[in-house]
């Protein structure tokens, strides 16, 4: 009997995975990005040189940026303060959030510009969505969960993509 799994893609389900969980803290800024690509890196070669063709699938999951501030915290302030239309609070966490991610970017890609700007502009575009729905937020008056579960997981979204061009540009 098949799985739903097996359905979607044939051979799925039965595949070993080796998943990683890296929290806020493993990227919390340009250094732990490149520690936790290392890692992946690490684990992609033992899978292929130790294993060969017994090798388990590789599934990395990522938390938006930790440290001080957390970039979660700072999506769900600016929530709350849209619910109580405090837009320049808003704006502030927002602009924290860019600086905090510009940051890592420059010192990632110092080399690679096009790659910093390409990274900076699908933040700026995922800040300028949040924007868009605080302002439904702030029109209504009202911090619904789904919405800070939206917001707040745009952190994750981001330290994807990230971690996923650290790995691209500097380690293949």
């Amino acid at each position: 009997m098949s799985s739903f799994y097996d359905e979607l893609i044939p051979g799925l389900a039965s595949k070993c995975w080796q998943v990683h969980k890296f929290g806020g803290t493993s990227v919390a800024d340009a250094n732990c990005f490149l520690q936790v690509a290392h890692i992946i890196e690490d684990q992609l070669d033992i899978n292929n040189d130790v294993l060969g063709p017994n090798a388990k699938n590789l599934a990395v999951v990522v938390s938006a940026m930790g440290g001080k501030p957390k970039v979660t915290d700072l999506l769900l302030e600016a929530v709350r303060h849209a619910s109580m239309r405090e837009h320049n609070k808003v704006d502030d966490q927002l602009d924290i959030v860019l600086s905090k991610h510009s940051e890592c970017l420059k010192i990632l890609f110092h080399q690679e510009y096009a790659e910093q700007e390409r990274l900076i502009k699908i933040i700026k575009g995922g800040l300028n969505d949040i924007r868009d729905i605080l302002k439904t937020v702030s029109l209504m008056k009202w911090q619904a969960e789904r919405i800070s579960e939206v917001v707040s997981g745009f952190g994750e979204l981001w330290s994807t993509q990230i971690l996923t061009r650290v790995h691209n540009v500097w380690l293949s």
